[in-house]
């Protein structure tokens, strides 16, 4: 009984260390952009630009802070798409990635001190509304 709670615990902390957090900030400053072009690639119908930027006139209409953290983060990613459905929910065609950073994450439990703390991973994109 008290290895299948700790065995338990174990596979709480591993699924909650790869808990995702998607935030939307509208932008409201004006101005229409022109880019050079790069290579997409689409996910549930949004274009996600990070490599370079739309080689079409667009409108910036927010930015999007995507954050992971967990050991698995890899396996049980779904980032794209919880992107793809933010940016798509406030009327984006598009996102282009603008940064991303590592940080050291808080461990999930008190008594987990062997466990080594996990990076939590910080990304950035424009959400852009295509004008053409």
């Amino acid at each position: 009984m008290k290895n299948q709670l700790i065995i338990a615990l174990a596979l709480a902390t591993v699924l909650l260390g790869g808990c995702a957090t998607t935030k939307f900030t509208a932008n409201h400053a004006p101005g229409v952009f022109q880019g050079k072009g790069g290579t997409p690639y689409p996910v549930d119908g949004i274009d996600f630009w990070e490599t370079g930027d739309s080689d079409r006139q667009y409108k910036i209409i927010g930015v999007i802070e995507a954050g992971r953290s967990g050991a698995f983060r890899s396996v049980f990613s779904n980032r794209d798409s919880s992107i793809a459905k933010v940016a798509r929910k406030q009327g984006g065609d598009a996102v282009i990635f603008v940064n991303g950073d590592a940080k050291p994450a808080i461990k999930a439990t008190s008594f987990d001190d062997d466990v080594p703390e996990q990076p939590k991973q910080n990304m950035r994109y424009l959400v852009i509304k295509y004008l053409d």
